[in-house]
């Protein structure tokens, strides 16, 4: 689809425009020529962005924020303190989506989480999988998807569900091998058959940028992962991580002893954790039946984290 001409454009808005993923979408959006409005709560300051602080509570300030948007990109969430969690991601999704409906915006991406999924006993997950949320974090995500899946007249909605998004400050499992650590190598030859889930931050929001000029009728949801992936378990992405650190190639990779899946699943089990199997995996194959192709994938995430944790500061 032809895009239009930047002057053509509506601005855009970004909660969270700080985070992982928000403020590469900023990154994105300035690249592409859009007048961008990031919505933050702290310190932000960056040429051709319009800045509104104040929290998603603030009705004073959302209304504006959102006033006359064409598009908007919701990447705001509480992930740690389950006391917030209610007011920010369902409250402040609920405020989000009725500001939306009455200001007559024409797109609207909202970033979930793989995790709403919950407790499941299907290997491959994908978006018909039934949901099963165990705790206040992937409820209240869950009831957040659930506002914004309302249809919203001429506005194009879609909810992405990324997995485990990693980038040069959020390593997840990739701390093991980055460590080096005895201790991350025990924990490496435990959870070695796992799957690690990991999705670098670029490609969710390469992913969130993809529909902005590809409109629906109806709400649209898609998992955003790379579980299908060979490399993408604990595992492999040691051997993956420590050879590509050492300036090998990829294929150079040697794969690291580890104890069968059972075995931490079992393990979480006797202390109380719970949690899935390591091998269940989630589906990004309605995602690239879309026409989506991951840019960096498990091994270009890898390869960049060291890139941008190499880099002077």
């Amino acid at each position: 689809m032809k895009e239009a001409h930047p002057a053509d454009r509506s601005p855009v808005c970004v909660t969270g425009a700080t985070g992982m993923i928000g403020r590469r979408i900023v990154q994105r959006l300035l690249a592409r020529g859009y007048p961008v409005r990031a919505l933050v709560r702290g310190e932000y300051a960056r040429t051709g962005v319009q800045v509104y602080k104040g929290a998603l509570a603030d009705e004073a300030v959302l209304e504006p924020f959102i006033d006359g948007a064409g598009a908007l990109f919701h990447c705001a969430a509480e992930l740690k303190d389950p006391a917030r969690m209610q007011e920010v991601n369902v409250a402040g999704t609920e405020r989000i989506v009725r500001l939306l409906a009455r200001n007559g915006a024409r797109h609207f991406c909202h970033i979930s989480s793989a995790g709403v999924v919950g407790r499941t006993s299907q290997q491959w997950v994908d978006e018909s999988t039934p949901c099963d949320p165990q705790n206040a974090y992937e409820r209240t995500k869950l009831d957040a998807e659930r506002i914004a899946s309302r249809p919203i007249s001429g506005c194009a909605t879609v909810i992405l569900r990324p997995t485990n998004v990693v980038d040069e400050n959020h390593l997840g499992d990739l701390g093991l091998p980055a460590s080096g650590s005895t201790a991350s190598r025990l924990k490496a030859l435990v959870k070695g058959a796992e799957c690690a889930h990991i999705v670098h931050a670029d490609d969710v929001a390469d992913a969130a940028l993809y529909f902005l000029e590809r409109p629906a009728a109806q709400p649209r949801l898609f998992f955003v992962s790379l579980d299908e992936d060979p490399l993408n378990t604990v595992g492999n992405l040691w051997s993956l991580y420590r050879a590509l650190a050492a300036g090998r190639e990829a294929s150079a990779a040697v794969p690291i002893a580890y104890l069968p899946l059972f075995v931490p699943h079992v393990l979480r089990k006797l202390r109380g954790t719970g949690g899935n199997s390591g091998a269940v995996r989630y589906s990004s194959k309605r995602l690239v039946a879309e026409g989506f192709e991951f840019s960096l994938g498990v091994a270009g995430a890898v390869r960049q984290i060291i890139l941008d944790r190499s880099a002077p500061a």
